[in-house]
């Protein structure tokens, strides 16, 4: 994973930490928020792991590891490719 997305990582995960310290009306309010970041930062660290998986094996042989069909590793792999253009020059 790059540097990049381990400070996502770290970040959300302090927020979601702090969330039991906070009065209910913010932390319902955080709560809500964190749901929508979270899903894109785990999306971005599942895809990550697609195209790091590609990189030692086939796409067919991916999707059968991960149970899924070859079109769906493409998937991952072109979203990571889009969110991180340099590491593709």
């Amino acid at each position: 994973m790059d540097e990049d997305l381990l400070r996502e990582v770290a970040e959300l995960s302090r927020r979601i930490a702090a969330l039991p310290r906070l009065k209910p009306v913010e932390r319902a309010k955080q709560a809500r928020g964190l749901v929508d970041e979270g899903k894109r930062v785990l999306s971005a660290v599942g895809d990550a792991a697609v195209e790091e998986l590609t990189r030692h094996v086939s796409y067919r042989e991916a999707a059968g590891l991960l149970g899924v069909e070859p079109a769906t590793v493409n998937k991952a792999v072109t979203r990571h490719r889009r969110r991180t253009p340099t590491q593709n020059q």
